[in-house]
């Protein structure tokens, strides 16, 4: 059995106006501190050593989970100002957005 089809693309949180056009697309939620952290953290991780599989995503949050917990309040701090401009500029987009999760028997 085969994987669903995944696009080569990089896809960003701040994209915000690709999904604007979507019909009856829920928009996507403000990215918090910790995701911001996590998209920049990615990007200058090593690549797994020749030979050896990729690294499962589960991995990787557990290397930035503790390089987050050892960050020092400055730069926790900067990560929060970011989110919440980005939390500012979504509420822009979005005026009556509202987070509604879905139930179990939903998804």
């Amino acid at each position: 059995m085969t994987g669903p089809i995944r696009s080569k693309g990089k896809a960003r949180a701040s994209d915000y106006e690709e999904v604007k056009h979507l019909p009856q697309s829920q928009p996507p939620r403000p990215p918090n501190a910790w995701i911001l952290y996590r998209s920049d953290k990615i990007k200058v991780l090593p690549p797994a050593q020749p030979g050896q599989r990729s690294r499962a995503q589960a991995d990787v949050s557990k290397l930035i989970s503790d390089m987050w917990r050892n960050e020092s309040d400055a730069v926790k701090l900067e990560y929060e100002r970011l989110a919440d401009a980005r939390k500012a500029e979504h509420q822009r987009l979005y005026p009556d957005y509202r987070f509604q999760p879905m139930k179990k028997e939903e998804k």
